[in-house]
């Protein structure tokens, strides 16, 4: 390399780069594609003298991008909504992995290639791009929607698919069959992956974050962040998973930490930089005399992929319960191919196996997705409404009625009592056996370095050094084992519980004979479970002496601290959810702070309080509150009404006014001035009694960890349950006054709440119950 020639490299890449950004922005157009078009002029292909001469190091520095994009995605990604978009995703990631594929091989024959050809094909055409579909996301400021995170959902998975992809491929490439082994193989070892980056990742995320949230460092904020991405891509690579998803999981892991917003802000323009250097690498791919000579196949398998990919996602949405809107809009805007799909095709030319066009047709394929993707944006909705014209009416209301019978189908899943209570203690078996594998292969892993002699200090004595870190392995393994223990002996429990309350009624019940047959079910499947966590754990077994001291220290904690064991793991466990719902309610405090302080700064509510008294000849005495429609005709709301010494606070609609009865009046300045004309037109005696009566207002936003949540009032039960009222919603600068108990409360709405002091701080207090 040339001194001083990186740098002139960058600066040339970045100079052209911010010139087109700068044109396509003034023109309202994508800036991908002005990066794109940018690597093209700089890159190898259009002109004799060529501008870069570190191709590879800018490659290397492109691939950054996709790190830092994946790490802004956990980062941003809501895990609770992960878990509910896991279900519709995988069933959209399978349709369209075998529809590609199909896809693919009759494109070869279309082209005059082999069947392995068009495996590969079909696998690069399967692979949706993440780093052209968030920034476009994020650009219309749609992250958050619904049809959005369902478009994430499937990307995050299609990862995961592109990972067994190349493990297929390669397999199938060097020995011709199907490597089945290898695939279950690497699904297993990525939810373990998983697992343990996320309980290491809390335990040490929760000591960490307070201490970087109070040094106010943004140079050691970055630095943390940063180097904690890039590390845990460098563990999923070393685990032969891809960087991009241990970055994702690092951002995932953080996401619930209180610093989750300071580091997005410190990390934006690294990943901004980055992500156009990946753009602009792409674009640099493009040789224009090769995709001319293909220009034909490139638009014929474009096409024909945009079709299949939107249809397919939007079949598979829909068979999940999503509505049809949604699902359209989630398969238009993920119906692109990316980063992977290189990756796919560079390791066919790798192998000698493909075709030397098959890159060619990857990138022109990608170029073209990305035009036609942008058009299709654009005129999503009217492109919507006319296939929905299109649609025969039986199609709608057999639509319908699949939906209706989803619906009752969930009703009745919800119903089974036995599932409800077991599924808390099948998913907790689950993770324990995860973190079991995991702990299993951490050891086993620092044993191999201790055989490499990675450690000077221990030469000579690794026998001793092996026996000493697997005997301290069994106190970490055990309290987990003794989770597995507890949660296997949950579910047996609940399973005879129910089946011997069905014989109590039928006149046949021996208690002792419930508990010898508990203690021999859970004996048989201790048992299978064992056989199960050995084979898949074997490779992680020690062998020799090392082995000897894990199974005697195992044996004699089991035999003599059982007890404590169970007490150790419900210390963890309940360290876990301690800090788990603290992060969590740290951060919706905050958000909740920044969404009320920004919606106060752009739209002030000033709403007041005012105590008046209805005078004996109002026209209002004697009717219903309901009856005055006080609230639709001015605005105003009746927080409270004291009587004879008595407050009401949040009185019933059908409570009747009074003569003299003291009536709290809440609304802007205007609208209690028109109450106060309405409820009489001589005002005689006003008082206050502020004094005396402990009555609170207060605003109240609704978060995405909100119980509240997609209810609507009705649901909430607000009123009854807590004595509280909900007398306005304001709303994106809407300041709506005229409630109706069917309204669904929607996220970042802000709750005007009047009544007793008290019960708004316990509605407070209680309203934030994450699931865990």
């Amino acid at each position: 390399m040339e001194e001083g020639s990186l740098i002139r490299d960058f600066a040339i890449l970045i100079g052209t780069a911010g010139v087109a950004g700068f044109i396509f922005n003034f023109l309202r157009l994508p800036l991908l594609l002005g990066y794109i078009l940018s690597g093209l002029i700089i890159g190898p292909h259009l002109f004799l003298s060529q501008f870069i001469k570190n191709y590879e190091v800018l490659h290397q520095f492109g691939d950054l991008g996709v790190i830092f994009l994946m790490f802004y995605i956990g980062l941003e990604f809501d895990l609770d909504k992960l878990r509910r978009t896991l279900g519709p995703s995988l069933l959209v990631v399978i349709f369209q992995t075998i529809v590609m594929m199909f896809l693919g091989i009759l494109s070869a024959k279309f082209l005059g290639w082999s069947e392995l050809n068009g495996l590969f094909l079909g696998a690069l055409m399967a692979i949706s791009s993440t780093m052209m579909t968030i920034p476009v996301l994020k650009e219309q400021n749609a992250l958050n929607s619904h049809f959005a995170q369902l478009a994430i959902g499937i990307l995050v998975l299609e990862d995961f698919v592109a990972i067994l992809l190349l493990i297929v491929l390669s397999g199938i490439s060097m020995t011709g069959f199907f490597a089945w082994k290898e695939v279950w193989q690497v699904t297993f070892l990525v939810g373990v992956f998983v697992v343990m980056v996320f309980v290491l990742g809390r335990f040490f995320g929760a000591k960490i974050a307070p201490l970087l949230q109070k040094m106010a460092s943004p140079e050691l904020l970055v630095l943390v962040a940063v180097g904690f991405a890039l590390f845990l891509g460098e563990v999923a690579n070393k685990m032969h998973f891809s960087a991009e998803l241990g970055a994702f999981l690092a951002g995932s892991v953080l996401s619930q930490s209180v610093i989750a917003h300071k580091i997005d802000a410190v990390t934006e323009s690294l990943r901004n930089i980055f992500c156009a250097i990946f753009f602009v690498t792409i674009g640099m791919l493009i040789d224009p005399a090769k995709i001319i000579e293909h220009w034909g196949a490139i638009i014929i398998i474009s096409l024909a992929v945009t079709v299949a990919q939107i249809f397919v996602c939007w079949f598979g949405l829909f068979l999940s319960g999503e509505e049809s809107k949604t699902s359209f809009y989630t398969a238009i805007y993920k119906a692109q191919i990316g980063e992977f799909s290189f990756v796919i095709a560079a390791l066919g030319n790798q192998l000698g196996v493909t075709d030397s066009s098959l890159m060619t047709l990857a990138v022109g394929i990608s170029v073209f997705k990305i035009v036609l993707g942008a058009l299709l944006r654009k005129y999503i909705e009217p492109l919507y409404s006319f296939l929905t014209r299109l649609a025969p009416k039986a199609a709608i209301n057999m639509s319908d009625f699949y939906h209706k019978f989803l619906q009752l189908s969930k009703m009745k899943v919800e119903k089974m009592t036995l599932l409800r209570e077991a599924k808390t203690f099948i998913l907790g078996l689950l993770w324990y056996f995860l973190m079991l594998v995991g702990l299993m292969g951490l050891a086993s892993y620092i044993s191999h370095l201790i055989r490499q002699n990675t450690f000077d200090i221990i030469l000579g004595h690794e026998t001793l050094a092996l026996a000493i870190i697997w005997g301290a392995a069994t106190f970490v393994i055990m309290p987990i084992f003794a989770g597995v223990v507890k949660n296997i002996d949950a579910i047996i429990s609940l399973v005879l519980e129910k089946i011997f309350i069905s014989m109590e009624h039928a006149g046949n019940h021996n208690t002792r004979s419930i508990k010898i047959i508990r203690h021999v079910v859970l004996s048989i499947v201790l048992l299978f479970f064992g056989i199960v966590f050995v084979s898949v754990s074997s490779n992680y077994i020690p062998t020799g002496y090392p082995l000897t001291v894990f199974v005697i220290l195992s044996g004699l904690q089991v035999m003599f601290f059982w007890r404590e064991l169970l007490k150790s793991n419900n210390r963890f466990e309940r360290m876990f959810r301690e800090t788990f719902i603290a992060e969590l309610q740290e951060k919706d405090d905050e958000y909740r702070n920044i969404v009320l302080q920004k919606a106060q700064e752009q739209y002030p509510w000033l709403a007041q309080i005012k105590n008046y008294r209805l005078p004996k000849n109002s026209v209002c005495v004697g009717q219903k509150i309901s009856g005055i429609k006080i609230r639709e005709k001015t605005g105003t709301t009746i927080v409270a009404v004291s009587r004879s010494g008595y407050t009401c606070y949040s009185p019933s609609p059908d409570a009747i006014l009074f003569p003299e009865d003291h009536l709290l009046l809440m609304g802007e300045a205007e609208q209690i001035e028109t109450a106060v004309h309405f409820l009489s037109e001589e005002i005689t005696d006003t008082v206050c009694l502020a004094s005396r009566v402990e009555f609170a207002i207060d605003n109240y936003c609704i978060t995405p960890a909100s119980a509240f949540l997609g209810k609507t009032i009705a649901a909430t039960e607000i009123r009854s349950r807590f004595g509280v009222n909900i007398a306005g919603i304001q709303r994106k600068g809407e300041k709506i006054t005229s409630l109706h108990p069917s309204m669904v409360l929607e996220k970042e709405d802000i709750l005007l709440l009047t009544g007793p002091k008290y019960a708004i701080e316990k509605l407070k207090e209680l309203e934030l119950t994450p699931a865990l």
